[in-house]
């Protein structure tokens, strides 16, 4: 379950976001640098759609080469706007930005637009490593080929 191709991924790319994270508070990265929150912005998105790619595959809700382009495509682009969102909403509620502030629309929706960006990277990491781990690229699961042939 854990070997599988995505999670040793995700995990690595948890580690760098964290560490960036950390280092950007501790030195005020945020706000020196204007690129810094993009990075993070797209990384977060990579993790959060690379982990809900493994668990799909894992649960086997990805498991036809007909079906798993549009499905894992979807998956990655929604759960990386999903919990996007949810972390923009957990800021202001948490007090870290503030609504009536110069920018916080334009920005809130260039963070959004970053972490959809990086679940897109993840979809592409996750359609090339599953393309590899797959013998015949008719299949994904084993009844895959009794089913199409019925």
């Amino acid at each position: 379950m854990l070997k599988q191709k995505p999670f040793p991924f995700s995990v690595v790319v948890l580690a760098v976001l964290i560490s960036l994270h950390l280092v950007g508070s501790y030195y005020s990265w945020y706000w020196v640098y204007s690129w810094f929150d993009i990075v993070v912005h797209i990384l977060g998105g990579l993790w959060v759609a690379s982990v809900f790619l493994w668990l799909s595959s894992y649960l086997g809700e990805i498991n036809s080469m007909k079906e798993y382009k549009v499905k894992s495509f979807l998956i990655a682009l929604v759960s990386g706007l999903l919990v996007g969102v949810v972390w923009e909403l957990s800021e202001n509620l948490g007090g870290i930005t503030f609504i009536n502030l110069d920018g916080y629309g334009l920005d809130t929706a260039f963070d959004l637009v970053n972490g959809a960006l990086g679940a897109i990277l993840a979809y592409f990491y996750f359609v090339k490593k599953k393309k590899s781990a797959v013998p015949h690229l008719d299949t994904l699961h084993p009844f895959y080929n009794q089913i199409r042939s019925n």
